[in-house]
């Protein structure tokens, strides 16, 4: 088996794969022995290694290629982006944004990916056809029900920039007080602004639709969010999810080649009696969960024992005879408090995230009570002052049943809010008294009214990948750059403090000039948990505030910093061809809008004048 981490079994592996779940399948209706299943299934794969690998594997004189990829392919495959640090690719990306627009650079990638696939596919038939190999593309199908793809736009024309984010916030509101029928109409301003280029009004709208019981549409509005979030105007880095263009491409290369196609979006669709699959099925944009994996090598056996003429079974019958493959509870358990860990930190909801983090808690927590202690582990790790592996919480956590290892998110440069609210209010739902001890833990170890610290660092950003993904990824050393850049109208932070004590804060922030307007000025309010604490006069130039917080609006433990940035101006136009005459000549340039910039956001016990150094 061949495939990216969808067929390695991600989050379940080595405990629990697909490779495994169908040899055992395989087995129980041909007989013990019958059938080995060869795993070469890489996280991160991409089609050149991949077609490297099945060659490679010629060595092994296989009777069957199953290939199961695809999911990888909107984001390692398509190298149309003006964020990527390459100047013949920047031009390239130029060229086709001057001659058709947004929609010329979404073009572009399309059209670039499919010869890509097309060229690999054939590969892959001269690969088999030299001894004759049969081989099985599993179509792979997402998570459309619970995972969701908020991007911002780029920049539009006019105050169209303005005005989309403008509806974006009246959808938000909408459907926080159940109107969905004017998020709705929210949603359809969105897109009439821009031109479906941008997947979150599909979410809304697939969020709206699936609350007013119309499923069908809720289903279709999803897909389109998937189709939309594509590399060429992607800002945030996304999430690996199989588009209907991949989907399409590898259906036309089975049936081109004579491949035998495996469709999990039908196979899927049948079994959960949904055409919108969802936490069953995936534990997150398109990892599988154990129930996942034994429906979709169900799927897969049944094609295999056909090809061999072995057992004429369907798939629903394969998984009604053989006994379904599943890990042992500690296995499980990691796999499951992985899901939500994974969702906390890559899920850009657009309706929050708590709940699907929760639930992936809860589940942990059913499948095995003991991990309560990894979940603690994992936010000692998140306080430690030194490095976490070499902390005591590690240790522990390294010589436990559920060790959480670098795939569940061990390791993450954040201090993890949404995560540590979701196991705190999990664990106090089942009896353990959770959150006064995590909030000691905070402030013994990160109060800022004990040690001041600069909030603009990624450590202590709400939401760390809401940033553009070249910044995300370090791609050229962008993630070094002196300051924190706004790519939505709020910046959130994370702000640990005592609560017994005043906080100044100290900001030093600006407006970044935009081409073709003049010097930029407004207003960015400032609020802690949503109470206003004041304001901050901001101009291109940069400029320094100080701010008192006072106790009352505080509470010990994480409190939440936001920052409401001014609308960008009505630029677009200009600021797009800015950014062609830049990505012409090679040189760095954004296509979406910096709404401001933080150099620092210093936060400190405030000390009154007396009581200051002199």
């Amino acid at each position: 088996m061949f495939g990216e981490s969808v067929a390695l079994g991600f989050l379940y592996a080595p405990h629990l794969t697909p490779a495994g779940i169908l040899e055992a399948q395989l087995n129980a209706v041909a007989g013990p022995g019958t059938y080995e299943v060869i795993d070469l299934s890489r996280s991160s794969e991409s089609m050149s290694p991949l077609t490297a690998t099945m060659e490679s594997s010629l060595q092994l004189d296989p009777d069957g290629l199953v290939v199961f990829t695809g999911n990888n392919w909107n984001f390692q495959e398509t190298d149309v982006s003006p964020y990527i640090p390459v100047p013949s690719l920047r031009a390239r990306y130029a060229q086709a944004l001057r001659a058709g627009g947004v929609a010329g650079v979404r073009r572009l990638g399309a059209r670039l990916l499919e010869a890509k696939a097309r060229h690999t596919f054939g590969r892959i038939r001269d690969i088999a056809a030299t001894r004759s190999i049969p081989v099985v593309v599993v179509v792979p199908e997402v998570n459309l029900a619970d995972w969701e793809s908020r991007q911002p736009v780029v920049w539009r024309s006019g105050d169209d920039t303005a005005r989309w984010h403008d509806h974006h916030a009246r959808a938000m509101r909408c459907l926080a007080t159940r109107d969905f029928a004017a998020a709705l109409e929210s949603a359809e301003q969105m897109l009439r602004i821009d031109d479906g280029t941008c997947p979150t009004a599909f979410r809304i709208r697939a969020t709206a639709y699936r609350a007013l019981g119309r499923l069908d549409d809720a289903a279709r509005a999803a897909r389109a969010e998937v189709d939309a979030d594509v590399m060429p105007t992607m800002c945030y880095l996304h999430c690996p999810q199989a588009t209907t263009l991949v989907k399409d491409a590898l259906r036309r290369a089975a049936s081109q080649h004579g491949f035998t196609a495996v469709d999990l979006p039908a196979v899927f669709a049948a079994h959960a009696g949904t055409a919108l699959p969802g936490r069953r099925l995936f534990l997150d944009y398109c990892h599988l969960t154990a129930e996942g994996m034994n429906v979709a090598m169900a799927a897969t056996a049944s094609a295999l024992l056909r090809r061999d003429r072995v057992a004429d079974l369907s798939w629903q019958a394969l998984l009604a005879a053989v006994p379904a493959v599943s890990a042992a509870p500690a296995a499980d358990a990691v796999a499951l408090f992985g899901a939500a860990v994974h969702s906390a930190h890559r899920l850009h909801a657009i309706s929050g995230k708590q709940e699907l983090v929760a639930y992936w808690c809860e589940r942990a927590l059913a499948a095995a009570p003991e991990i309560a202690g990894a979940m603690l582990d994992l936010i000692e790790l998140r306080c430690s002052r030194c490095p976490p592996v070499l902390s005591p919480a590690a240790r522990r956590n390294f010589a436990s049943r559920h060790p959480v290892m670098l795939q569940h998110g061990l390791q993450w440069p954040n201090l993890d809010a949404d995560l540590i609210a979701a196991i705190c209010d999990v664990l106090e739902r089942h009896g353990a008294p959770a959150r006064e001890r995590v909030s000691r833990m905070l402030v013994d170890n990160l109060a800022v009214d004990r040690s001041p610290a600069d909030l603009a660092t990624e450590f202590f950003r709400w939401e760390l990948y809401e940033t553009f993904f070249a910044e995300a990824l370090d791609l050229d050393g962008a993630q070094h750059r002196s300051a924190y850049r706004a790519t939505q109208p709020a910046s959130s932070f994370c702000l640990v403090a005592s609560g017994d004590l005043d906080i100044e804060l100290s900001i030093t922030a600006r407006l970044p000039e935009i081409a073709g307007t003049g010097p930029r000025r407004g207003t960015v309010s400032i609020d802690i948990n949503g109470a206003a604490v004041g304001d901050l006069a901001c101009t291109h130039d940069w400029r320094a505030e100080n701010l008192r917080v006072r106790a009352g609006l505080l509470r010990p433990g994480i409190n939440k910093l936001t920052l409401h940035w001014p609308p960008p101006p009505p630029a677009g136009h200009a600021a797009l061809q800015c950014a062609i005459e830049r990505l012409e000549r090679g040189i760095a340039a954004d296509v979406h809008p910096v709404f401001g910039e933080v150099f620092s956001l210093m936060a400190r016990r405030w000390l009154e004048p007396g009581d200051r150094a002199p």
